[in-house]
């Protein structure tokens, strides 16, 4: 007798939950813990490469070519003016370019929510390509008809699919990885991200692209790495999502057994769990935007997500960026050695960054924040202090590059990666996308602030700049100590009920409504 896989998938979701067992075991809460299997992998790596690389690739994409897009300007300028551009209109124009992506961002995070609840996360991925087409459409019309607006324009489209691919991605990541990899899963992400930048700036100096006649090329990679995210479509969909949002049991489980290589006792005890969410979401009202804002529950954790997205940007992580190329020249290096310093200080951002995604699951999120919140504070103020004083010991020069290389390795090894992981795993699943559109646009607006008024800082108050980011960061360091939680190897349940005890500064055992109505 002929039975179709359909059935044959019905009938094994029926026995997978006829079990019945202690949700408070330890050995079933063990067995929640899984292996990372070659589909997995896939997975993982088609999702980050399409999306974080994509941002990644993008955000650096005018870095080191600088002085070619500068030319462009100037020659485009010149051709309807008969005159080159000024310095002042120059400064505008390319603060607005670089302005408009972090600005759109923020934009494409707050819809990034909507888009991963109505569409899914796979697919809310492979749509947000159509905005990649337009970007990479407007460049192309911008290069060949002398027309640095539609660059401009097209600066902003950028910005939007970025947004959308930082709100969209982690959903998926820590959503298909087993509980004990959900970390390392959601570190990926800035992982691939910053070395999507590191790469895009060893492409862009003037022996590869960096030059009048190549500079199109790196934008026509955005193409190539659109192309590469159809891998996609051998990828299962978000079994959370597919389980919780869609109320489809048997894909869910279909997905799970994929991902979990048939490990049976894994996918029985996962399939528990989502049912376990789905019994609780239904038996409340359906979480709506304004619940994210005034419901105390999802409040409380939403305002720590939002500082903690606050605290990665107001780091002075883009001062550090702006600065490193005229630190490299302070200390002699002349010609495109100090691009080339800069390049390093990216590589070393990335060994960071991976080093984050292997220790992530030992060490902790709350721990590598703290650590890195705390050795940046440290390199920010041995920054502008050795700044300050390098006009009288020229050998502090050399102690401002120390500070910044500290201040990178500190940064990648909590404060980049962590707030995305963290986003995540606050929420269940009928609020993460949600809370997380959220930190998006909390995140991306910060970069934008900073991006934007940082040159106004520094021409006001000079090498005092870091000065004012090492204070910010004494706070941002107590404001990790005392209110963000530790997520690892811990339900979103088990999390939640940590809130459920938490006071407005320490976790003790009386309930929240006890305390204050937060």
């Amino acid at each position: 007798m002929k039975i179709d896989s359909k059935s044959k998938s019905d009938n094994d979701f029926k026995m997978f939950n006829v079990h019945s067992k202690d949700e408070n075991n330890p050995e079933q809460k063990k067995n929640l813990n899984g292996k990372a299997t070659f589909y997995l992998i896939y997975c993982l790596t088609v999702a980050v490469i399409g999306s974080a690389f994509q941002v990644g690739w993008n955000i650096g994409i005018f870095n080191t070519p600088f002085d070619v897009i500068k030319d462009f300007f100037n020659a485009t300028h010149f051709k309807r003016e008969g005159r080159p551009i000024s310095d002042a209109k120059f400064d505008l124009l390319w603060s607005i370019t670089n302005g408009l992506l972090p600005l759109g961002a923020a934009f494409g995070g707050l819809m990034s929510g909507f888009v991963g609840d109505k569409f899914g996360r796979k697919n809310g991925m492979l749509l947000t390509n159509i905005l990649v087409i337009i970007c990479f459409i407007l460049n192309m019309i911008s290069k060949f008809f002398s027309l640095y607006e539609t660059l401009i324009v097209a600066r902003f489209i950028c910005g939007l699919f970025c947004g959308l691919f930082t709100g969209i991605v982690p959903l998926y990541l820590t959503e298909v990885a087993p509980q004990n990899l959900r970390g390392l899963a959601g570190s990926l992400n800035q992982l691939i991200l910053v070395f999507g930048i590191f790469v895009t700036n060893v492409f862009g100096i003037r022996e590869i692209f960096g030059t009048e006649q190549k500079w199109t090329f790196l934008v026509g990679v955005m193409i190539i790495i659109a192309l590469s995210h159809l891998g996609m479509i051998f990828a299962v969909e978000s079994p959370k999502y597919l389980y919780i949002k869609k109320h489809d049991k048997n894909k869910a489980f279909q997905a799970l057994f994929r991902l979990r290589n048939h490990d049976t006792n894994l996918v029985d005890n996962e399939i528990r769990e989502l049912e376990k969410e789905r019994i609780e979401m239904l038996s409340r009202e359906q979480v709506r935007w304004h619940d994210v804002f005034f419901k105390p529950s999802l409040r409380h954790p939403l305002i720590i997500a939002v500082c903690i997205h606050i605290a990665q940007q107001f780091s002075g992580i883009n001062a550090v960026v702006f600065y490193s190329t005229r630190i490299f020249s302070k200390i002699g290096l002349e010609g495109q050695w100090p691009l080339y310093a800069t390049i390093l200080l990216g590589l070393v951002q990335v060994i960071m960054t991976l080093t984050c995604t292997v220790i992530i699951e030992k060490a902790g999120r709350k721990s590598l924040l703290l650590i890195g919140m705390v050795g940046l504070c440290i390199a920010s103020f041995g920054i502008g202090l050795s700044r300050l004083f390098s006009k009288s010991y020229a050998w502090l020069d050399y102690a401002t590059v120390l500070f910044a290389v500290i201040y990178t390795v500190f940064f990648a090894i909590g404060p980049g990666a962590i707030p995305w992981v963290i986003t995540a795993e606050m929420f269940k699943s009928d609020a993460r996308a949600k809370a997380g559109s959220v930190a998006v646009f909390v995140n991306w607006f910060s970069a934008f602030i900073v991006t934007v008024s940082f040159q106004f800082i520094e021409a006001a108050i000079g090498d005092y700049s870091f000065i004012l980011f090492g204070c910010l960061l004494i706070f941002f360091s107590l404001f990790m100590l005392l209110f963000v939680p530790e997520t690892k190897h811990k339900t979103v349940d088990e999390i939640i009920n940590e809130f459920e005890h938490q006071t407005f500064f320490l976790f003790n055992n009386k309930t929240k409504s006890e305390i204050v109505n937060f």
